[in-house]
């Protein structure tokens, strides 16, 4: 019962699908993208401009990218189907409501 119990998890994990966050520079922009499956709307918000969520571009699939400038350290968080989603980043910080932001420098 216990490896049934456990192919069943597993399956939904896979099924499910997991996300994936990347970020790069390319000489004065950061490029970030969000691949999401079942997604139907990504938006970008960072401490660039007070939070104001941008519309990201759906690229191909379930992969989704938003530039920004580089040049500033900045911190951020998407908009998943309107909820506020925070990937796995290397840096990040309390958002003053009982979640995080992902931190954005440059160089790192």
């Amino acid at each position: 019962m216990r490896l049934v119990t456990g192919v069943i998890v597993g399956l939904l994990i896979i099924l499910a699908g997991c996300s994936h966050h990347d970020l790069r520079t390319d000489g004065a922009i950061v490029i970030l993208t969000l691949e999401i499956p079942n997604a139907r709307s990504v938006q970008f918000a960072s401490s660039l401009d007070g939070f104001e969520p941008h519309q990201a571009k759906l690229i191909g699939g379930s992969i989704w990218e938003m530039s920004v400038p580089a040049g500033s350290t900045f911190s951020y968080f998407y908009l998943v189907d309107g909820e506020v989603y925070v990937p796995e980043c290397r840096f990040s910080e309390p958002d003053g409501f009982g979640s995080r932001n992902c931190i954005y420098m440059q160089g790192m």
